[in-house]
């Protein structure tokens, strides 16, 4: 079906093309455009078979400049001898393409325009010996016919290689476009790994406690019912613990593995975490404006941990922002020459962050996002995460400044000695 689509595009095209001409030779003997159109479509569309879509263009467009003629003139006799003739030319360039490059394994693109001027020229020829004789195609008319198909030649060439370029392009950005929701991916899931490698302490701690009350029921006169009990909740604790131990394994060696990346300079990843946040404001349908400025370029180690910081406090801060406002969030970096540190500083003029809550902010659960139309409520781990990350993985520190109804301003400092110049 996609086959008969572009046949039908290309004699579509084609026939339209053929009413842009200039005569040459006799008035009944054009140059047209559609020549051009012809050799670009069996560029774009090289699963066509040229010698089927010549015979439906040859068709196809001397029937409708027929037409046109008829309409024009009122005589269907001359209408046909002037445009019938077409088909010949068609016919014979369907053919030359096929065995000069259609059947051709190594094509390129200078066999390709080698290829066109051939067909071109010697479908010129054959078309004007129809219609006059084999005497009448003298050398100079041939040399005429060449240089003609060069030139038409050359234009096919251009256009297609401009085709090839914008392809080339347009891929390249949706490879750059899969590479960054890739990494922001990885982010997520390596946050989530350093949560689940957390939990697996505690889960450690539980089953440990577990196992030692079991020792001491053992001890004392406790109904059998308990005893077997608290050794159930440690056996069923430890295959929670296995459970974890293999979600992590599976990740780390079939996902994080295949797209570990030692380093990145920090602008690439705000360039990253820029894509991501603008899509995660087109999904919410909000109108905020996010702004980077940095002041600094250096090399990130840990870019996954430090994408995961700077992009919870990014999402907090969109969520912020009451939908109806037009809103602001700007992530600013640089050197705290002071602290020995690297300052990034995100601002949001959302909501803000009420009194009570400031000491809380930082705490497993806690979490202002409550959903009123289904109850749900955020799990509330994002600025948990965020400040366990800079203590304890970059020896940082976090700052927080806020106003009702005003702003809000995360102020993280990383020391220098935790990057690479760049």
């Amino acid at each position: 079906m996609k086959k008969v689509k572009q046949s039908l595009i290309t004699a579509g095209c084609v026939s339209i093309g053929s009413q842009l001409y200039i005569n040459v030779f006799s008035d009944d003997f054009i140059i047209a455009l559609a020549v051009v159109i012809f050799g670009i479509c069996l560029q774009i569309y090289p699963a066509l078979n040229p010698i089927k879509l010549s015979i439906l263009t040859g068709i196809c467009s001397p029937f409708f400049r027929c037409i046109v003629l008829w309409i024009n003139s009122g005589n269907w006799a001359e209408s046909a001898d002037a445009a019938l003739p077409d088909i010949i030319f068609y016919f014979c360039f369907g053919i030359i393409f096929y065995f000069l490059y259609y059947k051709n394994p190594n094509k390129n693109y200078t066999l390709f325009w080698t290829t066109l001027v051939l067909c071109d020229a010697l479908s010129n020829a054959a078309e004007l010996a129809f219609m006059n004789g084999i005497s009448y195609v003298n050398p100079t008319v041939l040399g005429t016919l060449f240089m003609i198909a060069m030139v038409r030649a050359i234009l096919i060439l251009m256009i297609c290689l401009a085709i090839d370029s914008y392809k080339s392009l347009l891929t390249k950005e949706e490879h750059e476009l899969r590479y960054k929701k890739l990494m922001v991916m990885a982010s997520v899931f390596d946050s989530e790994v350093y949560f689940m490698k957390k939990g697996i302490i505690e889960i450690e701690d539980v089953m440990k406690k577990a196992f030692l009350l079991y020792h001491e029921m053992d001890n004392e006169k406790f109904p059998e019912e308990l005893h077997t009990l608290t050794l159930d909740i440690a056996k069923d604790v430890h295959e929670i613990k296995k459970g974890y131990i293999r979600v992590i394994k599976g990740l780390q060696d079939n996902f994080l593995s295949d797209i570990k990346i030692t380093s990145l300079s920090i602008r690439d990843l705000v360039n990253i975490l820029e894509t991501d946040v603008e899509e995660l404001i087109k999904q919410k349908n909000k109108d905020i404006e996010f702004i980077t400025k940095l002041q600094e370029d250096f090399i990130v180690k840990e870019h996954y941990i430090l994408m995961s910081i700077l992009r919870n406090i990014v999402i907090n801060a969109i969520d912020a922002i009451p939908g109806e406002k037009k809103g602001t969030i700007q992530l600013e970096l640089w050197k705290n020459k002071e602290e020995q540190s690297y300052d990034f500083r995100i601002t949001d003029n959302g909501s803000g962050i009420r009194k009570e809550d400031m000491d809380i902010i930082f705490a497993p659960g806690f979490s202002t996002k409550f959903d009123e139309a289904t109850g749900d409520i955020n799990r509330g781990i994002g600025l948990t995460l965020v400040k366990d990350l800079v203590e304890k993985e970059f020896n940082g520190s976090i700052v927080v400044e806020t106003q009702a109804d005003e702003y809000t301003q995360f102020d993280v400092l990383i020391p220098i000695s935790c990057f690479e110049e760049n």
